[in-house]
């Protein structure tokens, strides 16, 4: 039995990216589904020209992931969280202000950079955790993740009632003083980079020679390495090209679902409230199912929760395709999305990690996420040109459903990575391969 501290600071840090998280809900596509529309009928611009603000956010977030990546590894969360909780904060409330479309875009580019808000998961929380846990990663990230899910539940709900009695201008200010209110603290008072920072080790264990033991012994059947890859060793691999060409695919059917499905609902004939009520279900879904995933991943391979993730997402949009105009169709579709995100996000947060360890994470998946986020940038417009070239809804679930099965397929396949020659590794380093 591996002694561990009597108190491990590592789930105050579970804490504060919960925090995080909940507030954030507010910036995601799920929510601006629902402001979309009314900043459509009031400025008289299309929806599908707005969607490019979703864009703009997430195009500048992939520009600034590969610096906030390395900023993460070399200092941490504390001071980034302050700035991004203040630039997050600040464009909400400017938001509120603004009525010419370039305004609109301008405001979500320079949120984009923030890295929060993320439709998978954001480096300002993930990244961290993950350098405090390794036996626990799941557990700890799976609690963390419930608070965008149950954040967004909250939200729906909280969004359509502002709307009706602020509007949209109203319900963005509110947003706005909400997450710099409570970002800014959280961050500046309780975040710290690493256990090693305040001279503690992974998961609570006394020596990095016990934190090395624990992990071997209860994590065997789901790889996950000591090793720290470089930069340029992960991306020397054909996985994480396997792994990247999987969420593309998916990120791209993801958010353009995300955007274009609350009006296909709505255009159906069903009524906005139980549209709102069904849509809720999704993160409130997304909540146990995030939890319940991250539980298993600490004994699965997370290559199969992922895979099961995605083909949850695509048969989400059966429904959509097949199910008559009701409720039902929505609390079918929603409830399947919701279920089955747990995966997806689960692989989002877990996969680099665990396949490349630690030290250099942030770099990492600050490389990987321009092109993840340009998949997610370009799947709104899309999607939107699609639908204003004539293509009937239903046909674009169908390819919303073909995107997500690929996706599933590519990572499914995507086993651990192996060193090329055994001097690359360190000498302590252990590889646990029983996913293989």
């Amino acid at each position: 039995m591996v002694n561990r501290v009597p108190f491990y600071y590592g789930w105050v840090m579970v804490g504060t990216a919960l925090a995080i998280n909940s507030v954030s809900s507010t910036v995601n596509p799920v929510v601006f589904s629902f402001m979309i529309g009314p900043m459509s009928q009031e400025l008289g611009i299309s929806q599908s020209a707005l969607a490019w603000s979703l864009t703009f956010r997430l195009f500048a977030g992939g520009v600034a992931g590969p610096l906030l990546g390395v900023l993460l590894d070399r200092h941490g969360a504390r001071w980034i969280g302050v700035v991004s909780g203040a630039i997050v904060g600040s464009m909400l409330i400017t938001l509120a202000f603004v009525h010419d479309l370039w305004a609109i875009y301008l405001v979500f580019a320079i949120s984009g950079i923030a890295g929060l808000g993320g439709p998978a998961g954001q480096l300002l929380t993930t990244v961290p955790l993950a350098k405090w846990f390794v036996a626990k990663r799941g557990r700890a990230l799976a609690i963390a993740t419930m608070g965008m899910a149950g954040g967004t539940t909250l939200a729906v709900p909280i969004t359509e009632w502002l709307l009706g009695l602020v509007g949209w201008r109203g319900a963005t200010f509110i947003f706005g003083v909400v997450v710099a209110a409570v970002v800014i603290p959280v961050s500046a008072i309780l975040v710290r980079r690493s256990p090693e920072d305040v001279g503690l080790h992974p998961d609570g264990a006394t020596s990095a020679e016990a934190g090395l033991a624990s992990q071997a012994a209860t994590r065997g059947a789901h790889l996950a390495t000591t090793e720290d890859w470089t930069v340029r060793q992960a991306m020397r691999t054909v996985v994480m090209w396997q792994l990247l060409l999987g969420l593309i695919l998916a990120g791209t059917a993801l958010t353009g679902t995300l955007i274009y499905r609350v009006s296909f609902f709505k255009g159906l004939g069903i009524a906005p409230e139980a549209v709102a009520f069904g849509t809720a279900l999704d993160p409130l879904t997304v909540v146990f199912s995030s939890f319940a995933f991250g539980m298993i991943a600490d004994r699965v391979p997370v290559r199969y929760l992922g895979a099961i993730g995605l083909c949850g997402l695509a048969a989400s949009v059966l429904p959509m395709i097949f199910m008559p105009a009701a409720p039902i169709t929505v609390v079918v579709h929603n409830v399947t999305w919701g279920v089955a995100a747990g995966g997806y996000i689960t692989l989002n947060n877990l996969v680099w990690p665990n396949y490349f360890g630690r030290l250099h994470l942030g770099a990492i998946r600050g490389i990987v996420l321009p092109a993840t986020i340009a998949a997610s940038a370009l799947g709104a417009p899309l999607f939107g040109f699609l639908l204003d070239s004539g293509l009937p809804a239903k046909q674009l679930w169908v390819v919303s459903g073909v995107c997500f099965a690929l996706g599933a397929i590519c990572v499914l396949f995507a086993r651990p990575p192996r060193r090329l020659t055994p001097h690359e590794a360190p000498a302590s380093a252990v590889l646990v391969e029983a996913a293989r």
